[in-house]
C-alpha cells in the first residue's frame, strides 16, 4: 500500500506541474500561434497572386498552342514547388 500511497503522492505533483508550465509556456504558445497564423495568411496571399498572375500567362490562352503551352506548363513546376516547400515547413 505503501508504494500506491507514493505513486498517487508523485501523480498529483506532476499534474500540479503541468499546470504551472502549461501557465508558463502560455505566452510563448500564442506567439508561436500567432506567427504561424500571419505566415499562413501571407502564403495564401501569394498563392492568390500567384493564381492570378498565371491565367494572364501565354498558356491560358488558346492562340498559345497545345505543344507549346504543354512546354510551357512544365516551367511552371519549379515556381509551384516553390509553394510546396513552404506548405511543408509549416508540417
Amino acid at each position: 500500500m505503501k508504494g500506491l500511497t507514493s505513486i498517487n503522492k508523485n501523480w498529483s505533483e506532476v499534474k500540479k506541474l503541468c499546470k504551472e508550465t502549461k501557465k508558463e509556456i502560455a505566452p510563448l504558445v500564442s506567439q508561436e500561434n500567432d506567427k504561424n497564423s500571419h505566415n499562413i495568411k501571407r502564403l495564401e496571399e501569394d498563392i492568390t497572386q500567384f493564381t492570378q498572375e498565371m491565367r494572364k500567362r501565354e498558356f491560358f490562352q488558346y492562340k498559345c498552342g497545345s505543344k507549346n503551352a504543354l512546354d510551357k506548363l512544365d516551367g511552371v513546376f519549379g515556381e509551384l514547388n516553390v509553394f510546396e516547400d513552404k506548405i511543408v515547413d509549416f508540417g
